[in-house]
């Protein structure tokens, strides 16, 4: 049988995620309700596709291959994200933060290195993302299904262990 404990904490789990649900279809809505009353799809931040107002870090992404190479990186880069949020940032918490761990234990050189290299992407991926999702759109879409595939990828890697 299971403890209290465990039950209430996953069924809170599971009402933040309802409420986290709920909370982003009504933005959404009320988003999509405004920008249309307003007249506001279609104009530029809402277009899809390459076309000659796109640009990214200055490049025009106005042909198939350019969206194509930008649609590679986020996935690639979302990888990179799920990664560092999935592995290197637990790493750090349970090997260099836990004050419970006798400091003699925990890898000078290598907690360094992993947890610089850590913030470092943080600042890269949020600049490089940043520049992306704030053209248009459909980046915020690609953005949005790389990081999906890599959350689902990741969580079925766990869940088989």
């Amino acid at each position: 049988m299971k403890s209290c404990t465990s039950i209430c904490t996953s069924s809170f789990v599971v009402v933040t995620a309802v409420l986290i649900v709920n909370w982003m279809f009504t933005v959404i809505c009320s988003l999509g309700i405004l920008l249309n009353q307003q007249g506001l799809i279609g104009t530029h931040i809402y277009r899809v596709g390459p076309n000659s107002d796109l640009y990214i870090l200055g490049f025009c992404i106005d042909t198939v291959p350019k969206y194509w190479s930008v649609a590679v990186f986020c996935f690639l880069n979302s990888g990179m994200r799920t990664l560092n949020g999935e592995v290197l940032r637990p790493w750090i918490t349970t090997q260099v933060q836990d004050l419970t761990k006798p400091v003699e234990q925990i890898p000078r050189i290598k907690a360094y290195a992993i947890s610089c290299i850590a913030s470092l992407f943080g600042w890269f991926d949020f600049f490089m993302y940043m520049n992306i999702l704030l053209t248009q759109i459909d980046m915020m879409f690609i953005e949005v299904s790389a990081d999906m595939t890599m959350t689902l990828i990741l969580t079925t890697y766990y869940l088989r262990r």
